[in-house]
């Protein structure tokens, strides 16, 4: 009887031993985090996923990085993230211009923001963007630019390197009842340096990359696009304030997963995500990027991003801009 209790114990903890490796197997994650930027190094998006990247990489225990694969407006970086294996190990950013402007500003998109991608968590919103013109244009604030362009319709030129940029400007001639000619560029960068050669007169641009050059007189503000004014500079007035109640242009940006990653592991990341979005040095970092964190799991980054779609049909449709 003896025997057979050792035997039988034996049994037992070899059993167990069995079943801790099988689960140390299965816990997740297990290896390197990687996170898809459909946008290139050194923008606002860039620099706050880095920083969410590292304080991931503390709490989970794995190496979580950025890999950056700009190019079409965000759809090949977006494109690569959809098409990965749905094992949890790779994850790609999507925002408001990446996947909803994209899906009416083209004619066809090679993935589709709901039925390709999974919602994991939200990261950021209130991305400030702000109005800038080139000093040499006779206005010095949003209502004299209104009536130089109403004066000269179709004369003044805005440049465009992003889809999120585009719905800005075109929100802006909507609502000011003004025809500006639209310039597409590759990139916000190519945009900006034109403006600042004076090649265009106008851009929409996030309030981070184009502040250091309002400080220094190469652009002049009309305003920033959101509600409230930007805590980084708070002497910039909004375009509400400045005479189009109620504009708001706020971008936001979401992690989201290849279709049919599971949903408990989407669940893990999304937890880590909110809990490294509460913390102080974190936080710090995405404001200086000229954002704000925004925190939710799944199920609200999907509402946000049908609301979105919603609304960023309806803004392109009332503009008349033809898909490309």
């Amino acid at each position: 009887m003896k025997a057979v209790n050792v035997l039988c114990a034996g049994l037992y903890f070899a059993f167990v031993g069995i079943t801790t490796v099988a689960y140390a197997q299965d816990v997740y994650p297990s290896k390197s985090i990687k996170i898809i930027s459909p946008l290139g190094a050194g923008g606002a998006t860039d620099v706050g996923a880095r920083a969410v990247a590292a304080k991931l990489t503390e709490r989970l225990g794995q190496t979580v990085f950025v890999e950056n694969r700009p190019g079409a407006e965000g759809v090949i970086g977006v494109d690569a993230g959809a098409k990965s294996a749905p094992d949890g190990y790779t994850f790609v950013l999507g925002s408001s211009t990446t996947l909803a402007a994209n899906f009416y500003l083209r004619k066809s998109l090679p993935f589709h923001p709901t039925k390709d991608l999974e919602p994991v968590a939200m990261l950021m919103k209130n991305f400030y963007n702000v109005i800038v013109i080139h000093p040499a244009i006779p206005a010095n604030n949003l209502k004299e630019l209104i009536a130089l362009a109403q004066a000269q319709p179709g004369k003044l030129n805005y440049g465009t390197g992003t889809s999120g940029s585009k719905i800005c400007v075109e929100m802006l001639k909507s609502m000011a009842k003004i025809d500006l000619q639209m310039v597409n560029y590759k990139s916000s960068a190519q945009a900006l340096n034109d403006l600042l050669g004076g090649q265009i007169q106008l851009v929409c641009e996030p309030i981070a990359i184009a502040f250091p050059h309002i400080q220094a007189g190469r652009l002049k503000a009309l305003g920033t696009t959101s509600l409230s004014r930007y805590h980084g500079a708070p002497a910039l007035t909004t375009l509400s304030e400045e005479g189009l109640p109620g504009f708001e242009y706020a971008a936001w940006l979401g992690i989201f997963a290849p279709a049919n990653t599971p949903l408990n592991i989407r669940q893990v990341f999304s937890k880590a995500v909110a809990e490294v979005l509460r913390d102080p040095d974190t936080i710090s970092k995405i404001q200086n990027a000229g954002a704000e964190p925004m925190i939710g799991g799944p199920a609200e980054l999907a509402a946000l991003l049908n609301a979105e779609l919603i609304k960023a049909g309806d803004i392109i449709k009332k503009s008349g801009i033809t898909p490309e």
